[in-house]
């Protein structure tokens, strides 16, 4: 883990290029596309008031963050409120979260549903699949057994506070409590989803802070539980969340976001921050 405060500048530098030019179409900004009216801002929000977090609530965190997966998060935008960032036709889709009208849909039923909308992925129908047959019940048998979900999460975070060992034990193939279809990038997503402050090392943070391009690690793409502890070192810079820090990191690379620094074709000639890119002076 390198040049921290570098990219830290970068990141700020970003943000304002986001906000001020590239989230702008006919001199409107795009509310839906800035940090402060995302789902997961609200979530933060939300728990850093010491709200509580219901079962329906990570089950809805959940399904959220599998749908982060093999698809473009803009599709959703059309269906997302502006003032919670909750997504009102998936929430009524899987029945407002309510456990027990839930656990009696067909999943096949429900994926066909998404997939309609245009909002799915190869993986959609094992993924729901997996969400209903056992994901579900593996919420339900943590609240039965530790009061709430968070009461057992916590258990874990009071011995690491960097909460890589949190997203070990729900992602890990070796863990008990693993959630089937989910790895480190959804099972970060999905903590984000209620209100954990971590960022989701997805392919384009991945990439973005290894050598060739923010060179803050010395890979090419930076190992995620590496990528976790870089965002959470630049957050901690700028006395920002990390989950915003990610968000600026990952919304200047996805499509029909930022979309400058792609993985193909990237747009180095509207960087704000090319003259210092690694990848620049290559």
């Amino acid at each position: 883990m390198k040049n921290i405060e570098r990219a830290a500048e970068f990141v700020l530098l970003m943000d304002k290029q986001l906000k001020n030019q590239l989230f702008v179409v006919n001199g409107e900004v795009q509310g839906k596309k800035l940090w402060e009216n995302t789902f997961i801002k609200h979530q933060l929000d939300k728990r850093d008031a010491g709200d509580k977090f219901s079962v329906g609530d990570h089950i809805r965190a959940m399904v959220y963050s599998l749908l982060s997966f093999g698809a473009q998060w803009s599709r959703l935008e059309p269906y997302i409120d502006i003032n919670t960032g909750e997504i009102s036709a998936i929430d009524d889709l899987f029945c407002q979260y309510d456990t027990e009208k839930l656990l009696s849909c067909d999943p096949e039923e429900i994926s066909d549903k998404i997939l309609s909308y245009k909002l799915g992925s190869p993986y959609t129908k094992k993924q729901m699949n997996a969400l209903i047959t056992e994901n579900v019940s593996k919420l339900l048998s943590l609240e039965r057994q530790y009061g709430s979900i968070d009461s057992f999460y916590m258990k874990i975070l009071v011995k690491d506070e960097t909460q890589k060992t949190l997203v070990k034990e729900l992602s890990s193939p070796k863990s008990p409590h693993k959630f089937i279809q989910f790895g480190e990038a959804l099972i970060t997503e999905y903590l984000k989803n209620v209100g954990y402050d971590i960022a989701k090392p997805d392919r384009h943070i991945r990439r973005i802070l290894g050598r060739n391009i923010l060179d803050c690690s010395e890979h090419e793409n930076a190992p995620a539980y590496e990528a976790i502890d870089i965002v959470a070192a630049i957050a901690r810079q700028l006395n920002r969340p990390a989950a915003e820090v990610d968000y600026i990191l990952w919304a200047y690379c996805a499509k029909n976001y930022g979309e400058i620094c792609t993985k193909n074709n990237p747009h180095c000639d509207r960087c704000v921050v090319k003259i210092k890119c690694k990848k620049a002076e290559v």
